[in-house]
């Protein structure tokens, strides 16, 4: 439906300005703000999935260094991507 159309949302983006992201993620779908939207945590309704606990909670920063503990094995994956990871950023 929209080719050559990505957006592209990084994970610590997210953390750092939920509001900002999720504003820019439903302006490039065409859809409107909703506080809903970033007060996810508040709401009522059923949810019937293995992350039903996560979506309980305000969205947390403790995880965003996590993968820092297997830096060392995933120097081999790093120098396989090459510079993809630098461009990714861009």
């Amino acid at each position: 439906m929209l080719p050559s159309r990505v957006l592209r949302i990084r994970h610590e983006e997210v953390v750092d300005d939920l509001e900002g992201t999720v504003r820019r993620l439903l302006d490039f779908c065409g859809l409107e703000f909703e506080p809903a939207c970033v007060e996810f945590h508040k709401t009522e309704r059923s949810i019937r999935t293995a992350s039903s606990e996560q979506v309980r909670q305000p969205i947390f920063r403790e995880g965003l260094e996590q993968w820092r503990n297997y830096e060392p094995w995933l120097a081999p994956l790093r120098d396989a991507l090459g510079d993809a990871l630098i461009r990714y950023r861009d």
